[in-house]
């Protein structure tokens, strides 16, 4: 009976542990990602483009990249409100080495276009820091 409440007891905190660090995570990934967000809606593209991955970075080059998303955000208007609607995570990503990536959908609402969707994808460094290494919104 004493091991059987031991192993329920054990069985208990191990779940407790797996939660927080899932939990931890998505804390970090969400903050990192509202922060670069943060600086696209402010129409800091130069420093969007330097604070995301190296991966983005090599995908498309910087006038590229403030080319398509000053076209993509001047648009839509200011931002007024941004929710998030799903987390998922990946080992593997098409066009993307494998690695640890986590994929978040925001529903976004801005002045000139009413509601979007945004779709923001992270990569973690060597270093354990997550960084945008793609944008799209629809």
């Amino acid at each position: 009976m004493i091991k059987r409440l031991f192993a329920i007891f054990l069985l208990l905190l191990y779940i407790n542990t797996v939660h927080a660090e899932k939990g931890d995570i998505l804390e970090k990934v969400e903050s990192s990602a509202r922060s670069w967000l943060g600086s696209v809606d402010r129409g800091q593209y130069k420093e969007s483009w330097e604070s995301s991955s190296p991966l983005l970075r090599a995908k498309t080059p910087e006038a590229e990249w403030i080319k398509s998303i000053t076209a993509i955000r001047s648009s839509r208007g200011a931002m007024n409100a941004r929710f998030i609607a799903t987390a998922s995570a990946a080992k593997s990503l098409s066009g993307f080495p494998d690695g640890d990536y986590v994929i978040l959908q925001f529903y976004t609402t801005f002045t000139e276009k009413g509601l979007i969707m945004e779709t923001v994808t992270l990569a973690k460094t060597q270093d354990g820091i997550w960084q945008v290494s793609e944008y799209a919104i629809k």
